[in-house]
């Protein structure tokens, strides 16, 4: 059975995660790795008490091989990605089917 990294090699994308101090974006940022990853963006607008608002989330595949993985102990929430120099912050966190990848779900920094 192909993983997403094998069933969507299109959508391989570079990108930056961002190792923080402190667990939060705003934290000191002690290091960063390059990695590639497989990324889809959603973008869009919701219409609430008639004001409109802008929603811009996506979505990350992560190898389980990646060296920082470890370095949090396997909890990415609180961390940051940076991908064609837009800055995400990881909000959400699962296991992909058969532990072969994680997925984490961004909400983009103003």
């Amino acid at each position: 059975m192909d993983d997403v990294f094998d069933a969507f090699p299109e959508f391989d994308t570079p990108y930056t995660f961002l190792l923080t101090q402190s667990g939060g974006v705003m934290g000191d940022i002690t290091v960063s790795y390059e990695a590639i990853g497989v990324f889809k963006h959603r973008d869009g607008r919701s219409v609430a008490s008639n004001q409109e608002t802008r929603e811009s989330d996506a979505t990350l595949h992560i190898r389980p091989t990646e060296s920082f993985i470890a370095l949090c102990s396997g909890n990415l929430v609180g961390q940051g990605i940076v991908k064609d120099g837009a800055k995400y912050n990881i909000i959400g966190q699962t296991i992909g089917m058969d532990f072969s990848h994680y997925c984490v779900t961004l909400a983009r920094r103003a």
